[in-house]
């Protein structure tokens, strides 16, 4: 009778031990985060600070944590190999730990900040069990996006002339500019042709004088204004219309805009940003207009100079790898309103691909006295379809 009594017992204890805390575990538990710096560049580290609360009396056994990081962080644990020390990169940890009553646990964890975006960190998992470890209960924390938790990284500006080649070039020397645009109205001299020059720059004059091709040798002016055209196409044609196939290559035609706006940052050269993005992901007024595609096209403001290099790599933290429409219609829209979009009579097209759309854009802008180039941020796939006259610069280096 002695032994069914004590397992009565046990059973009794059991059975309200596990109502208990299946009913009240998760009572008066807080959970918060905090972000050691809320701006930084991409490929650079922070600190998350980690805070579980537990306000009431009754102490929690058992809590598993399973913590989360957005798409583009990084976990960065370090373990030890043999003694030696090595990183590895986790999109979530998991940890074990025992929650006394009405005590606050604090964890430090160090994250990798591997893509750019603007980041709200604080979502976990907590996974509690009764004594006997029969009862498992789970509850969803997310913090709500506020400063304190919430990271922007922003794009690393990389080397253009590395990273870059002109369509034009095969072998032989090559030339390279300290700014992007050189001014056809200014002419310092003549040069002998090279095949990195487009033939629109050829001097007839001075290659009949000399009796081999000389091209025009041109001053670059530090108040040479231009506006940048982003496609946020991977390809021509996509399977999903509002998302790239390849958003590899749409992340660097960012990092490439972010690198223009570096090079003339010290030049005080207003520039643009034109893209077919989702505008309300960064300003509900960075749009081409209030209606009709331009509604759907961003459209900022002039950065100039280096007082707003960190505003406009802000807005580029901020862009959707998204299109809100496709490419051709805002080329077309691009088009029609030359005036207030090619101002300058310049414009740079950052694309991961060229086609034969963006051929014909070209022209009919050349026709119109807009001078456009183009940075493509695949490989010259699309090589056989560039005339002589249309400087295109394409990726040769990949990391």
């Amino acid at each position: 009778m002695l032994f069914v009594a004590i397992l009565a017992t046990l059973l009794i204890i059991y059975i309200c031990q596990a109502k208990i805390l299946t009913k009240r575990t998760f009572d008066d538990i807080d959970y918060k985060v905090k972000v050691s710096t809320e701006e930084v560049f991409e490929g650079e580290d922070i600190f998350i600070y980690e805070e579980i609360t537990n306000g009431k009396t009754m102490p929690v056994p058992y809590a598993k944590v399973d913590t989360s990081l957005p798409s583009g962080l990084l976990f960065r644990i370090t373990e030890y190999d043999h003694g030696k020390p090595k990183d590895s990169m986790r999109s979530h940890v998991a940890s074990v730990f025992v929650i006394k009553s009405r005590e606050k646990i604090r964890r430090r964890w160090r994250v990798n900040c591997k893509t750019r975006g603007v980041y709200s960190i604080g979502g976990a998992v907590v996974v509690a069990n009764d004594l006997f470890g029969m009862h498992p209960i789970s509850k969803g924390f997310a913090c709500e996006p506020k400063p304190e938790n919430t990271v922007v990284v922003l794009p690393r500006p990389v080397d253009l002339d590395e990273h870059f080649t002109s369509s034009y070039y095969h072998s032989g020397d090559v030339i390279t500019n300290h700014s992007l645009l050189t001014d056809p109205l200014l002419i310092e001299g003549t040069r002998e042709y090279t095949v990195h020059d487009p033939m629109n720059r050829i001097n007839w004059k001075s290659t009949a004088a000399h009796g081999k091709l000389m091209v025009n040798r041109e001053s670059m002016t530090r108040r040479h204004r231009f506006n940048i055209l982003l496609n946020m196409n991977s390809r021509d044609i996509e399977r999903d219309v509002s998302m790239p196939s390849d958003p590899g290559s749409v992340e660097f035609a960012i990092t490439v805009c972010a690198s223009i706006l570096d090079r003339i940052s010290a030049e005080n050269v207003p520039v643009r940003i034109i893209a077919n993005t989702p505008p309300e992901a960064v300003s509900e007024e960075f749009r081409a207009d209030e209606e009709g595609v331009g509604h759907d096209i961003l459209f900022t403001p002039a950065f100039e100079g280096k007082r707003d290099m960190i505003t406009a790599l802000r807005m580029l933290a901020g862009i959707r790898t998204e299109m809100s429409c496709p490419v051709e219609r805002m080329l077309d829209f691009v088009l029609e309103h030359k005036d207030v979009f090619a101002e300058s009579g310049n414009l740079i097209v950052v694309s991961a691909y060229i086609s034969e759309r963006m051929i014909v854009f070209h022209d009919k802008m050349a026709h119109e006295g807009v001078n456009v180039i183009f940075y493509v941020t695949t490989t010259n796939r699309n090589a056989e379809l560039i005339p002589p006259n249309v400087e295109v610069y394409y990726r040769t280096h990949f990391d």
